[in-house]
């Protein structure tokens, strides 16, 4: 009897797609402090202004930080967050589905 490995495949890589994201996500916490949490938004839902634009189609909105840091920090924490997830798209870019519409927030305990 043949197996049918591309059943497999499919979602051993959403898995792997998952983790990555997953892995990007929990660093950018841990790395950013005062990282509260950030959107990614559609190009279609996205006003003209205030958002960084990602691949696809893809623009990084709402990113909240506190304490307040100054506007020379506050740029550099949106550029790395911008950074991670372009990097994260170019490497996998099933992984536009999984950031499209998602708000990411620090989890407090």
């Amino acid at each position: 009897m043949k197996t049918n490995t591309r059943n497999v495949a499919v979602p051993l890589e959403e898995s792997i797609v998952e983790m990555r994201l997953e892995e990007s996500i929990v660093s950018l916490f841990q790395d950013l402090p005062a990282l509260c949490g950030f959107a990614v938004r559609d190009r279609a839902g996205q006003p003209d202004a205030g958002s960084a634009p990602l691949n696809g189609g893809l623009f990084l909105t709402d990113i909240g930080l506190y304490p307040q840091p100054g506007l020379e920090v506050a740029r550099l924490i949106c550029e790395e967050i911008r950074e991670t997830l372009v990097e994260l798209i170019d490497e996998r870019p099933e992984a536009r589905l999984l950031l499209s519409g998602r708000t990411f927030a620090r989890a407090l305990h």
